[in-house]
């Protein structure tokens, strides 16, 4: 990355949260499971880099079933539907596992709220595969 005065915030910023995240982590061991499901699920992310790019595949006229087309607008009204639902029951269902174990429901609330951009981003790729249709 080329040193500039954004890099350096970033650089400045990245290591001020680090030292108050690890203050946090001794002070509180809520904190500290918080602060280590955060590091589990940044190095998930990371490790997405690593997949490698999609291939291009031209798409075939062939493909809709029955021989009736498919429509985008339907297909990301049924995801939206999907995704705001499951959102508007995940508060729910983080409390009642959180009764039984809070570290729990943070895990399973942190990995609902990722899921979403999990769809984003597996959409994004696809996208990427079949861009030149």
């Amino acid at each position: 990355m080329e040193k500039n005065i954004f890099s350096i915030i970033l650089n400045v910023g990245t290591v001020l949260v680090v030292a108050a995240l690890a203050y946090g982590s001794y002070l509180n061991t809520t904190v500290a499971y918080s602060v280590g499901i955060c590091v589990s699920i940044g190095l998930v992310v990371y490790a997405f880099r690593f997949l490698p790019a999609p291939k291009r595949r031209p798409r075939t006229d062939g493909s809709a079933a029955a021989g009736a087309p498919k429509s985008p607008a339907v297909s990301a009204a049924v995801i939206v539907v999907v995704v705001v639902g499951l959102m508007l029951l995940l508060p729910t269902i983080v409390l009642g596992i959180g009764a039984y174990s809070p570290e729990l429901g943070a895990f399973v609330g942190a990995i609902g709220l990722m899921a979403m951009f999990l769809i984003l981003w597996l959409r994004s790729r696809y996208q990427r595969s079949h861009e030149n249709d």
